[in-house]
């Protein structure tokens, strides 16, 4: 009868110890829990109170949907993975759409399909939804340019709000800024943008801007003739310089000329829906790299004067060297970023980024080898030796960069070429490229 006292007894004991186990709330329950009461406590902000299904985890970061009805969403970062007292980073995306002067609703839109096609086959200005009506929609919704930017605290679970202009404008200043200069590119898509901006006259329909020519070539690349008129130094990616002091003042203003905002790309967040990763198509579903810093892209919309004055800062179609230096320069922020994320994956991180980085310059090697008229066989050279990996700079719609090697290759035959050595060509092109790396957490681009 003891004996089965006993066994009971210790049953009960092991079944409570097993039950508390259990119940130990992991990281990621934690985390949430954090996220939950953050974004809860200023329901003045929701159109209702978020819940664990709103909070989609991955291994070193996430989404919160925070409003369905817009697609509206933030971008989790955490700094440290595997640590509990890491900060979490809560930034909101795709809010510089989020103004009466530029959104429309789906609904809307779905009811104007005919109306807006129209207008594009013409060449019209398109039809727009009444301000008024979009203003009171944006209201219902609680949305605008400049929610909060929510930091918390790991250790203590104190929660830090800020404006979204205000935090993007801070790290602008701090971050972006090198010679009392803002640095910004934009992609086009649209043929012939140069001559507009040569005529110091902003091209109708510009709008957007980045700090980094990485996510301006997204766009870029879409111009099947990118990399011909990279080649005649008429690249569909234009640099702008900014004073600083301006700068502010075109963001800093009730009438905001610039509204700075982040975005990811639909295929961005539909590879994380599938796989709890946000990865890059382009780089065979590598991490996308974002900014750097962080995982996300940075972006500006500017208005109608803000556009316009954009035309005062030009400074011409970017360089080979300048997209080799940026790519270089967003790789290796990346690199630092998921190495502190998760420093177990450190040497798998070192491998894949460093691959990319030597793709890079290899791939500006054969581009400035092209451009300035080096033999066939230096080229021939370079493409031989080329990492067997995904494009990067040359990943161009439409383009097989072989072939579109091979042709150009052809053509430079005819034409006058340098007189140097194979070796000679090579390490001149090398002290261009291979100079010290640009530092990961510079001041500046370039």
């Amino acid at each position: 009868m003891i004996n089965r006292i006993c066994i009971s007894v210790c049953l009960i004991a092991f079944s409570l110890s097993l039950n508390s186990f259990a119940a130990e709330p992991t990281i990621q329950q934690q985390r949430v829990s954090l996220i939950l009461k953050a974004f809860n406590n200023r329901p003045e902000n929701l159109i209702r109170p978020l819940v664990e299904s709103d909070i989609h985890m991955g291994p070193a970061g996430g989404r919160v949907d925070v409003n369905d009805k817009a697609k509206f969403s933030y971008y989790i970062h955490i700094a440290e993975a595997n640590d509990m007292k890491s900060a979490i980073t809560l930034i909101p995306m795709a809010t510089s759409r989020f103004t009466p002067t530029y959104y429309q609703t789906d609904a809307w839109w779905d009811a104007h399909k005919t109306e807006l096609e129209d207008a594009k086959l013409k060449g019209l200005p398109a039809p727009k939804q009444d301000m008024d009506e979009v203003m009171q929609w944006l209201q219902e919704m609680k949305l605008s340019t400049n929610p909060d930017v929510i930091e918390i605290n790991g250790a203590n679970g104190q929660v830090r709000y800020s404006k979204l202009q205000t935090y993007l404008l801070d790290f602008y200043l701090s971050k972006l800024a090198k010679n009392d200069k803002i640095i910004l590119f934009r992609g086009a898509e649209k043929p012939d943008e140069i001559s507009s901006w040569q005529k110091g006259v902003t091209p109708r329909g510009a709008r957007y801007w980045t700090p980094t020519a990485n996510y301006a070539w997204r766009y870029a690349r879409k111009n099947t003739k990118f990399l011909d008129e990279l080649l005649a130094n008429k690249t569909p990616l234009f640099k702008f310089e900014i004073p600083v002091t301006q700068f502010k003042l075109m963001v800093d203003r009730k009438w905001q000329q610039l509204t700075l905002g982040t975005e990811l790309t639909k295929k961005v967040h539909d590879s994380f829906d599938r796989t709890g990763n946000f990865q890059d198509q382009l780089q065979n579903n590598d991490p996308y790299l974002g900014e750097g810093h962080f995982g996300v892209e940075f972006e500006l919309r500017a208005n109608r004067q803000g556009s316009a004055d954009m035309a005062n800062f030009y400074k011409g179609a970017i360089t080979i060297e300048d997209l080799v230096n940026d790519r270089v320069s967003v790789i290796e922020r990346t690199q630092e970023r998921l190495i502190k994320q998760n420093s177990t994956a450190k040497e798998k991180y070192d491998l894949l980024f460093s691959q990319r980085v030597e793709r890079v310059k290899q791939e500006g090697m054969i581009l400035i080898a092209l451009q300035e008229n080096y033999t066939p066989e230096t080229v021939q050279l370079l493409l031989s030796q080329l990492i067997q990996r995904s494009p990067e700079l040359v990943n161009i719609d439409g383009t097989d960069f072989n072939s579109w090697v091979r042709k150009n290759i052809e053509l430079k035959a005819k034409t006058g070429l340098k007189a140097t050595s194979i070796t000679e060509q090579i390490q001149d092109l090398k002290k261009r490229l291979y100079r010290k790396s640009i530092p990961i957490l510079c001041e500046g681009l370039f």
